[in-house]
C-alpha cells in the first residue's frame, strides 16, 4: 500500500482538525444558553484505510472519550494519497471508527495529532501506540453530522407520507447508546424537549444496551416533518444526541386476494401431548379451525384476541398449519407436540383492504415488542412464570420491507443474535419476499410461442439483471439465526388459465425470494425450501420489444402451498406462497428433528445435553442441503461467468447451502452413517472427533461422499465491525477420504456460524481395518476478547451410491458402539 506522508496528512487534515475544535467551542457556547451545566458530548468520525488493530484499548486510555461503533466500509475508490502500488486502480477497504467525546478528550486527540506531525516516527507512550496508526491511515475526520442521520430511506418515506396527506407521521429515531445510564437518561431527556418543540411527542422507547440500541417512536405532526425536511432544520436534526432517523419499523404479513376457498379435509387423529419445542411469533391463528384444534398454546398475553376477527386470522392460520401438517396436499403427519403461539400482528386499523392488513402495532416499538416476546417464554413477565421455557425453536416469518440489508445490521437482526445465544435458542428467519415483476428480453406476445426451455432461460437472466432489488429483509441478516429462502416447488396441482405463464423449473429459484450476500459477505440465505410455486402474467403495455410479467401471488388458488384459512362459504383451506411458508416448513422440519435427538438422547442423557439442542438443530436443520440440480440451472443462465470461484458465489447468493433435505439428515441407510457430536470451546481450544473407516470401501474404485456441518451460537460484539465473537472451523479431511469440494468455496463458508461441506471423490483408497478420519473443531475469538464458551454441534455423514452392496453403516456402527452407545 501507499501511504501518504505526515507532511501530506498535515495539508489535507490539519484544517479539518481545527474544524473538530470550532465546532466544539461553538457547541459549547450554544449550550451555555440552555444547559450551562454540560459539557458538549460529539460524535468523532475517523474513517481509516486498512486495518488498525488494538485500538479500543488505545481509545479507552483517554478519559471522556467513549467508544460507540466500529464499522467496515468496502469498495472505496483509491486516490493519490491511498492506492494499492501492484494494482493502482483496486478498490480499497477501511473502518469508521465512531468515538463519542468531550472537549478534554478531543484536546487529547489532538495532542496526539501534532506529536505524530512533528515526529512521525517517534513512540507514542506505551497503549497509545494505535493512534499513530490512525493518523497514518487517516483519510478524513470528522464530526457525526445530519447528513450521517438522514438517510434516503428516511426522506423518502416522510415525502410519502407528506404526500398522502398524513396529519401525523410517526418514525423511529435511533440514539447513541452509551456506556453509562446517565449519558442515555441526560440523551431522553433532550430529545423529549426537542421533538416537543416541533408539536410533537415520544410514544415509546427502549434500551437494550446489551446490542447498543436506544431506540424512541416518535409522532410528529406533517408541519414538524416539513421543517425536519428544510434546507434550515431544527436542532433535532442537529442533535447530537441522534444517531439515526428511521421509517417506523413495521413487520406486515403479504395480503391475498380472496379468490374462495377450497373445502378442508379430514382432521388429522393424531393427537398432540407434551410440551411445546417450536414458538410461532406472528399474526393469531384460529386455533379452533378443524386442522389445528388441540394443537396450538395460545399466549395473549395484551388481549388481542378479542379485537382480532376470526375472519382476519389468516397469515398466522397458515404459517401454524404449515408448522403442524404441512401442506395439506401432501400427506399431512401431523406433528405429535403443540406450538406455542405468541401474537405479535394483528390488522391494521388504517387498512383499506378487506380483510384488512396484519401488522404489527404501529404504537410499539418492533425491537421491544419482540424482545419482550422472547423474554416472556424463558423467563416470564411481571409475576406470570416463564411461559414456555421448553422451546427450543422460533419462527419469524415475517421480515420489514423498509429494512433491506445493506451492510450495517439491523436492531432486529443484532436482537435475534443477542437473544439466540443467551438463551440457547434457534430462530428461523425467512428471507423477505422480493418484488418479481420480471422484464424478458423477447418482444411483447411472444411468450406464449417460446419453448419451455426458453422461457425459464429468460426468465432466469430477468431475475439476475434485478438482483439489486431483491437483497435480504431484515431480521434475515442475523448470523446465529437459520435464514430460510424458497424454492419454487409445492405439491399442489393447479389447472390450466390463459395468460398465466410458469416461467421457473420445479423445484428451482423462485421469482421472490430475497437473496444474499449477509453481513461481511456471509453465506445467506443458509437454506431454501418449497415455498410453492407461483405464475406470471404478460403486461400489454410498455416497449413491443420487450415483455412485461407481473407475478400472481396475491391469490387463493393454486399452484402454492395449500393451508388452513379462516372459513369462507367453499370451505376453510387456500393456497399461498411466499418465503414465510418454505420458514415454517423448516420449524416443521426441527420438531420432527427434535423426536430424533429425545430418541438417542433416552440412550445416553450425559452425551447429549439439552443445553445443545438449538445448534444441533440447527446443524441438523442445513446437515441434508446441497445444490443439486439448482447450480446447473443458474449458471446455464449465466454462461458469463467463467471463475469457479465466482461462479460458487453466485449460486450461494441465491440458494445458500442449497435444497435443504431434512429427512435425509434425520435417517440413515445401509450405504450411509450419520454421525453427530456436540461440545463447548473457549478461544484456543479445540476438539478432537474420530470416525472410524468402514473397511468395505477399502481398494474400492466407487464414488463416495463426505458431508459435514458445524453449527454454533456465538456471542456477539456490536462495537466491533467483525461483531461475531467466536470463530469456529473445521478443516475436512480431504485426503483421509479420498474427496474434494463439490458445492461451496472454503473462504465463504467460513463467514457465519454455519459451516456446510460437501466432498466427493471416487479414488481408490487403501487402509487397514481401525483407520479413522479426524474431524477437528477449532475456536478462536474474531471480535475483540471471547471469555464465554460457545456451544456447537457437527454432523458428518460417510456415504456411498444407494444400491451398492457395501454395509457402510453397520461398519462404522459396529466401531462406534464400542466407545459410545448407538441408537438404531
Amino acid at each position: 500500500m501507499h501511504w501518504p506522508s505526515a507532511d501530506r496528512q498535515r495539508e489535507r487534515l490539519g484544517p479539518k482538525f481545527a474544524e473538530l475544535q470550532s465546532a466544539f467551542d461553538a457547541r459549547r457556547i450554544q449550550l451555555l444558553a440552555t444547559t450551562p451545566q454540560d459539557d458538549p458530548e460529539l460524535v468523532v468520525v475517523f474513517e481509516t484505510i486498512g486495518s488498525i488493530s488494538s485500538f479500543v484499548g488505545a481509545v479507552k486510555r483517554i478519559p471522556g472519550l467513549e467508544w460507540l461503533l466500529e464499522a467496515d466500509e468496502l469498495d472505496i475508490e483509491a486516490d493519490d494519497d491511498f492506492f494499492d502500488t501492484q494494482r493502482d486502480e483496486k478498490s480499497l477497504t477501511g473502518s469508521l471508527f465512531l468515538l463519542g467525546t468531550n472537549r478534554q478528550a478531543l484536546a487529547e486527540i489532538v495532542s496526539l495529532w501534532r506529536n505524530y506531525l512533528d515526529d512521525p516516527s517517534t513512540k507514542f507512550e506505551r497503549g497509545f501506540g494505535s493512534w499513530m496508526d490512525v493518523f497514518k491511515h487517516l483519510r478524513d475526520v470528522r464530526f457525526w453530522g445530519a447528513k450521517d442521520r438522514l438517510g434516503q430511506d428516511i426522506i423518502d418515506y416522510w415525502h410519502d407520507h407528506l404526500a398522502f396527506g398524513d396529519d401525523a407521521i410517526r418514525f423511529e429515531i435511533e440514539a447513541w447508546c452509551f456506556a453509562a445510564q446517565e449519558k442515555n437518561q441526560r440523551a431522553a431527556a433532550e430529545l423529549t424537549r426537542l421533538i416537543g418543540s416541533l408539536g410533537g411527542r415520544i410514544l415509546r422507547s427502549a434500551l437494550i444496551t446489551e446490542i447498543a440500541y436506544h431506540g424512541f417512536l416518535v409522532e410528529l405532526p406533517a408541519d414538524g416533518v416539513r421543517q425536519l425536511l428544510s434546507d434550515s432544520p431544527p436542532e433535532l436534526v442537529l442533535s447530537d444526541r441522534v444517531m439515526f432517523f428511521r421509517p417506523r419499523g413495521q413487520a406486515i404479513a403479504p395480503a391475498a386476494e380472496d379468490a374462495g376457498r377450497h373445502p378442508a379435509g379430514a382432521p388429522p387423529s393424531r393427537t398432540v401431548s407434551g410440551v411445546p419445542v417450536v414458538a410461532l411469533l406472528d399474526g393469531l391463528p384460529l386455533q379452533n379451525h378443524p386442522m389445528l384444534a388441540g394443537r396450538l398454546t395460545i399466549d395473549d398475553p395484551d388481549g388481542w384476541e378479542t379485537t382480532y376477527p376470526a375472519e382476519e386470522r389468516i397469515h398466522g392460520t397458515a404459517m401454524a398449519s404449515l408448522i403442524a401438517m404441512g401442506e395439506l396436499d401432501g400427506p399431512k403427519l401431523p406433528l405429535g407436540r403443540p406450538i406455542y403461539v405468541r401474537p405479535i400482528m394483528r390488522p391494521d386499523p388504517t387498512s383499506f383492504r378487506t380483510p384488512r392488513t396484519e401488522t404489527t402495532p404501529s404504537d410499539t416499538l418492533l425491537i421491544e415488542l419482540v424482545h419482550r416476546a422472547v423474554r416472556r417464554i424463558f423467563e416470564g413477565e411481571g409475576d406470570a412464570p416463564a411461559a414456555a421455557p421448553t422451546v427450543r425453536v422460533i419462527n419469524l416469518s415475517v421480515g420489514v420491507l423498509q429494512r433491506p440489508f445493506d451492510t450495517a445490521l439491523s436492531p432486529w437482526a443484532r436482537l435475534l443474535d443477542w437473544l439466540s445465544y443467551r438463551y440457547r435458542v434457534l430462530f428461523v428467519v425467512s428471507a423477505g419476499n422480493a418484488s418479481a415483476n420480471l422484464t424478458l428480453e423477447t418482444p411483447r406476445e411472444s411468450l406464449s410461442s417460446l419453448p419451455v426451455e426458453e422461457r425459464q432461460r429468460l426468465a432466469m437472466q430477468a431475475v439476475f439483471a434485478d438482483s439489486m432489488r431483491r437483497r435480504l429483509l431484515a431480521p434475515a441478516e442475523a448470523i446465529n439465526v437459520i435464514t430460510v429462502g424458497a424454492v419454487h416447488a409445492d405439491a399442489s396441482t393447479p389447472r390450466t388459465i390463459p395468460n398465466r405463464f410458469d416461467l421457473f423449473p420445479h423445484s428451482g429459484v423462485s421469482p421472490y425470494s430475497a437473496i444474499g450476500h449477509g453481513f461481511r459477505r456471509g453465506i445467506k440465505p443458509d437454506v431454501v425450501l418449497p415455498g410453492g410455486r407461483a405464475l406470471h402474467k404478460e403486461n400489454y403495455s410498455g416497449s413491443q420489444e420487450v415483455t412485461q410479467v407481473s407475478l400472481v401471488s396475491a391469490t387463493t388458488a393454486p399452484p402454492g402451498h395449500r393451508v388452513a384459512v379462516p372459513p369462507g362459504a367453499d370451505g376453510s383451506e387456500a393456497y399461498s406462497r411466499g418465503t414465510s411458508n418454505a420458514t415454517a416448513l423448516a420449524s416443521r422440519g426441527a420438531a420432527q428433528a427434535f423426536d430424533v435427538i429425545e430418541a438417542l438422547r433416552s440412550g445416553h442423557p450425559q452425551l447429549l445435553s439439552d443445553r445443545f439442542d438449538a445448534v444441533l438443530l440447527k446443524a441438523l436443520l442445513a446437515h441434508g442441503a446441497d445444490w443439486g440440480d439448482l447450480e446447473r440451472q443458474i449458471l446455464d443462465a449465466r454462461l458469463d461467468i467463467a471463475d469457479r470461484r465466482k461462479q460458487q458465489d453466485f449460486v450461494a447468493r441465491f440458494v445458500g447451502y442449497g435444497l435443504a433435505d431434512i429427512d435425509r439428515a434425520l435417517t440413515c441407510t445401509e450405504q450411509r452413517a450419520t454421525l453427530i457430536g456436540v461440545g463447548e470451546l473457549k478461544h484456543d481450544e479445540a476438539l478432537e472427533f474420530r470416525a472410524p473407516l468402514p473397511p468395505c470401501i477399502s481398494a474400492q474404485t466407487i464414488k463416495r461422499r463426505l458431508t459435514i456441518t458445524l453449527a454454533w451460537l456465538t456471542p456477539v460484539n456490536v462495537r466491533n465491525s467483525k461483531y461475531r465473537s467466536a470463530r469456529l472451523w473445521i478443516d475436512p479431511p480431504k485426503d483421509a477420504y479420498g474427496v474434494s469440494r463439490a458445492n461451496c468455496e472454503w473462504r465463504h463458508v467460513r463467514r457465519g456460524t454455519l459451516q456446510h461441506e460437501v466432498l466427493e471423490g471416487q479414488d481408490a483408497l487403501a487402509f487397514v481395518d481401525g483407520k479413522e478420519v479426524v474431524f477437528k473443531v477449532n475456536c478462536s475469538k474474531d471480535a475483540g476478547t471471547l471469555s464465554d464458551s460457545v456451544p456447537f454441534a457437527l454432523c458428518v455423514s460417510l456415504e456411498v451410491a444407494e444400491g451398492l452392496p457395501l454395509p457402510i453403516y453397520q461398519e462404522i456402527r459396529d466401531r462406534v458402539s464400542v466407545r459410545v452407545g448407538v441408537q438404531p
